[in-house]
């Protein structure tokens, strides 16, 4: 692809500190099918990983090469951002296709890979994160840009109509949403599963998942308000850290509540308020025995567990006003309405209260399969345009 004078002059200007340079530490390239996934960031690795991962069930030899702006990983590559790091990283990798996942177009890099006429696949492509002030500053700089690649999977619709504004041909532009981020459902044991269920019974249960010391009144006080209106309700506790066990199982005893604790092999009787269960086996089992699972840590320091973990085997997502951590997946769920959010101590136990004795849980379920699971779609599509270029079929 020829470019213009005024773009030539353009990147010309253009003198970013060189990254990404191949040296004598690189790895060599490995045999068979070489995919370049190009990630603006850390958050773009959980869908490569699903993507690598439909790969390699198919059997193929193939290689997926992650490479990031900056990593001390050496798992991953960095990306290079001139012309001369970038016909180095080729000519060492020689990658069969180039996946660009969203994020800032670098024009060196995506007009030095398009020279090596290897195809380029734009995908999870977000309008709001185009430099779209350049291509007005450099008139067809974008339409260039946007020629450069084979394929374009959009978000969403908008991002859709606004990359068609630039000339690309309608059979090069589909809109797919996200692509889904390859988290599998919490492993378990379906005998000791079925073995519980039996044990618990058809008693209302909630899952408080990962709880640090300083929430253990906070949920306390909310499982008396749940019990209060739901009777025999059983809480499931799993602190955060194994060595606060036995100070929760001491703490709760001493506030009045009937204890069973599952490291020192008690069983929940009907009388049990309260079962404590170790964080060393996961949370996998808990979440598919209770309705409703509580995500520790969102009280306070707001380092959570998954929210995906609960919200992929069909336990209604609660979680309070602090989430620092999987900030995407909680973002994913909250967008589609797929968990409950409470804003402060006094409405935890209402909010654990409404999930038990209403149609809420339920649908939360459904909305949390939905968000959980779209992305599977996308990823298919683009799987398919994977081997569409790699068996030459494009062509």
């Amino acid at each position: 692809m020829a470019l213009s004078p005024l773009i030539a002059a353009y990147l010309a200007t253009v003198n970013p500190t060189e990254r990404g340079m191949v040296g004598p530490e690189t790895p060599q390239r490995p045999a068979g099918a070489v995919i370049w996934t190009v990630c603006a960031d850390e958050t773009r690795l959980a869908a490569v990983r699903a993507l690598a991962a439909r790969l390699f069930e198919d059997g193929e030899l193939v290689t997926v090469l992650a490479s990031l702006p900056q990593s001390n990983d050496p798992n991953f590559q960095i990306t290079p951002n001139t012309k001369a790091a970038t016909r180095a990283f080729i000519g060492h990798w020689k990658p069969d296709i180039v996946v660009w996942f969203g994020g800032v177009l670098d024009a060196s890099t995506i007009f030095e890979i398009n020279k090596s006429e290897t195809p380029i696949l734009l995908v999870e492509a977000k309008a709001a994160e185009f430099d779209l002030t350049a291509g007005r500053r450099v008139p067809g700089l974008m339409r260039s840009l946007f020629s450069s690649f084979s394929e374009i999977l959009a978000l969403d619709a908008q991002s859709a109509a606004r990359i068609a504004r630039f000339g690309v041909a309608e059979d090069k532009l589909r809109t797919t949403g996200p692509l889904e981020d390859g988290i599998s459902p919490p492993s378990y044991n379906e005998a000791e599963r079925a073995d519980i269920s039996l044990t618990l019974g058809s008693r209302p249960k909630w899952f408080a998942a990962h709880v640090p010391l300083n929430e253990l009144s906070s949920v306390c006080a909310a499982h008396r308000h749940a019990a209060r209106r739901a009777h025999m309700t059983l809480l499931i506790l799993c602190p955060r850290n194994a060595s606060d066990e036995q100070e929760i199982v001491t703490r709760l005893r001493a506030d009045g509540l009937t204890v069973a604790c599952r490291e020192a092999e008690e069983q929940p009787r009907d009388a049990t308020q309260v079962y404590v269960v170790g964080p060393e086996e996961g949370i996998g089992l808990w979440c598919r025995l209770a309705p409703i699972t509580y995500l520790g840590g969102s009280l306070s320091d707001g380092l959570i567990p998954d929210p995906f973990s609960p919200a992929t085997v069909g336990s209604a997502v609660l979680v309070g006003p602090h989430v620092n951590t999987h900030k995407a997946h909680y973002d994913r769920l909250l967008t589609a309405s797929a968990l409950n959010p409470f804003d402060t101590t006094k409405n935890f136990g209402p909010a654990v209260e409404a999930l038990l004795a209403t149609d809420l849980a339920a649908q939360l379920v459904l909305n949390a399969w939905d968000a959980t699971s779209r992305g599977a779609d996308a990823t298919n599509q683009l799987v398919s345009l994977v081997y569409k270029y790699l068996d030459g079929t494009a062509y």
